[in-house]
């Protein structure tokens, strides 16, 4: 059932899919993120001076607001919930609405519901059902929404499949969900924010007019306003969704927009500029200045109100600035915080010494993209490699290379020291990490020539590159794109690591991103006609093991496939289908766990580090906190406090 997943991500290769708010579409997949791809490499920036400008604050008869101003690079093109979705609106969406449900320490946190959806809670399940021929199923096998006839794969209450032989009803199961608000929320005008609300923003969604991912939709069964505080999702039969604590839609106020068409929706002035919510924050009279600057104020109907919050009177948006000029301002107190869409990953050695200077108080993080080896394990059938194509099916072979790279070193150079070594495809911070059960491949030479040894290569005519039989042991080390100074420069890492401490002679080239990066069978990495390469995977919140499975090696039957190592192992497989499909929070982190042990164990893919994340705020701003899988550098922006 991962096959539609891993079909969108290869689709969405060259475009950075995550959604940051509405709750319709399919739980983010990992892509390969471009703009990590070609990274300028980091280095020491010039400490950035003030503005010559200087504000005045001119006397006023009453206290004088609380503003947050935060400073950032893009400005919204619409606010309008299913519109542009950019990062430059993703804190202003904070402001607006809060939650529905956040995403914070990899986990999801209810906002605006009493609870989460749990099956040990029994308000989610997955029950027994009769499917008709011809009624829409999904397909345990591809994970498509199909007609139920002869030769469907039906999914069974105990993890098996069973083939639909075409003749009367069919057994399979069905998951169900119901979600209850919170007492006492409202709408920024005063009006109630009901259930309804809810199965009103799914009637927008659903519609062909309304452009936004519809895999979710096109597998719900049915979603409805069973109570005035309370929706029940219902999936097709056959969707083990283990997401099931998701579906809920991101309210729209059907008092408000109820009379208008999705079409309408998608150009009406006030969806689209002057929205209702709910959060701490809304729109200012005259707030949106476009191509300058948006002010929020504060929501007196907030359902937190009484809590004191939110701590500060207004959240300006000033918009059309660089990273540069993002740290000037600063510098200037001119902002108090960048916003989500600055990149300061050619300035971290600048926000390091302006925190050390302690003017700024910078935080870092891991995000979710990750640096990865691949190892071209089984490579397509035609492509010839001289050092053999059986080369990196020796897994000592694999176990070597990760002993001779000296990741901290990368990590040191490249990103500033800004991260750890990584174990496996998830940092040592997820709940679900294996911790203590991982095998590790600390920085060991010795270690790895030994394992060379083994494998059967030998320097044998002492020109520090080994030998096994007539095939030497050179391989190309590839990735992309051509004049990325980041790219050039942890290539020639590894390349100089790899000789020197492994005898593995590691030629690099930078290739074009498309000829990198396109699907099976044209591209140099998905259509597997590569020795060793490079490049960063972009995931979400869970453990991508759907990288590694054996039926997502890229082929002419599943072009769509990520595994391009062609990494096959059966337990490996079981573990991770596991993991994809349990409804249970603690048997889905036990199998991600056995998971993680299997590919720690193998190494079909080295992690040398996640990317830092990378937030700037004055020490002024109190209850700041940068966490990795927030939607946004604003998550709690109600909590938010200036002296």
């Amino acid at each position: 059932m991962l096959t539609q997943r891993r079909q969108l991500t290869l689709c969405f290769l060259l475009c950075l899919c995550i959604s940051l708010f509405a709750a319709c579409g399919p739980r983010p997949t990992p892509t390969v993120d471009p703009s990590l791809i070609g990274t300028a490499t980091p280095g020491p920036s010039p400490t950035p001076a003030p503005p010559t400008r200087t504000p005045t604050a001119s006397p006023s008869p009453t206290p004088t607001p609380i503003e947050l101003v935060v400073c950032q690079a893009g400005e919204p093109v619409s606010l309008y919930l299913y519109g542009d979705d950019t990062r430059a609106r993703a804190g202003v969406f904070q402001a607006l609405f809060d939650g529905p449900i956040d995403t914070v320490g990899y986990a999801y946190q209810p906002v605006i519901l009493a609870e989460l959806p749990s099956v040990a809670a029994g308000t989610a399940g997955l029950v027994d059902v009769e499917a008709l021929p011809g009624t829409r199923v999904v397909d345990a096998a591809t994970g498509a929404v199909v007609p139920l006839g002869e030769g469907v794969q039906l999914a069974q209450h105990d993890g098996s499949m069973v083939t639909y032989t075409g003749s009367g009803p069919a057994r399979t199961v069905q998951v169900w969900a119901e979600f209850t608000l919170r007492p006492g929320l409202t709408w920024s005008d005063g009006q109630p924010l009901l259930a309804d609300d809810s199965r009103f923003s799914f009637e927008v969604a659903a519609s062909p007019d309304t452009l936004v991912s519809k895999f979710v939709v096109d597998r719900t069964a049915s979603y409805d306003a069973v109570a005035p505080d309370r929706t029940r999702w219902t999936g097709l039969p056959g969707w083990i969704d283990s997401d099931y604590a998701q579906r809920f839609w991101t309210p729209l106020p059907r008092h408000r927009y109820g009379s208008l068409d999705a079409l309408a929706l998608r150009s009406d002035p006030g969806a689209n500029g002057e929205p209702l919510g709910w959060g701490p924050f809304m729109l200012a009279p005259g707030g949106w200045v476009k191509g300058g600057h948006l002010t929020l104020v504060r929501n007196p109907n907030y359902f937190r109100a009484a809590e004191g919050l939110p701590r500060v009177d207004q959240v300006t948006f000033r918009f059309g600035l660089d990273p540069d000029s993002v740290l000037a301002e600063l510098r200037a107190g001119a902002c108090h915080l960048a916003g989500d869409d600055v990149d300061f990953s050619g300035h971290l050695a600048a926000l390091l010494e302006a925190r050390e200077a302690g003017w700024l108080a910078p935080q870092f993080v891991p995000d979710s993209a990750f640096e990865h080896l691949d190892f071209g394990i089984l490579p397509a059938e035609g492509y010839r490699r001289a050092a053999g194509n059986d080369l990196f099916q020796d897994v000592r072979v694999r176990q070597a290379v990760a002993h001779c790279i000296d990741r901290q070193a990368l990590i040191d150079q490249l990103i500033q020291g800004l991260a750890e070594v990584p174990a496996v495809y998830v940092p040592a911070t997820h709940p679900a990490f294996a911790g203590q059960a991982l095998a590790r491949y600390p920085f060991d030479p010795a270690r790895g020539q030994a394992l060379m040894a083994e494998a059967g290569w030998a320097d044998t005519d002492g020109d520090g590159v080994r030998q096994q039989a007539q095939r030497r042991l050179s391989v190309e080390l590839v990735s992309g794109p051509p004049g990325s100074a980041f790219r050039d420069t942890l290539l020639r890492l590894i390349s100089e690591q790899l000789l020197v401490n492994c005898g593995l002679e590691a030629l690099p080239a930078l290739r074009s991103t498309p000829e990198l990066f396109d699907p099976w069978p044209n591209g140099l990495l998905f259509g597997r006609r590569f020795d060793l390469g490079t490049f960063p995977w972009r995931t979400g919140i869970a453990p991508p093991c759907d990288l590694y499975l054996t039926s997502a090696i890229p082929s002419d039957q599943n072009p769509g496939g990520a595994n391009n190592t062609g990494y096959s192992r059966p337990e490996f497989d079981a573990a991770c289908q596991a993991a994809t499909t349990a409804l249970d929070e603690a048997a889905r982190r036990a199998s991600h766990m056995e998971a993680q042990r299997l590919f720690a164990e193998d190494v079909p893919s080295l992690p040398l580090f996640f990317r830092p994340k990378a937030g700037a705020a004055l020490p002024a701003v109190g209850g700041f906190h940068l966490d990795s899988t927030a939607a946004s550098v604003l998550w709690n922006v109600e909590l938010l406090v200036l002296p």
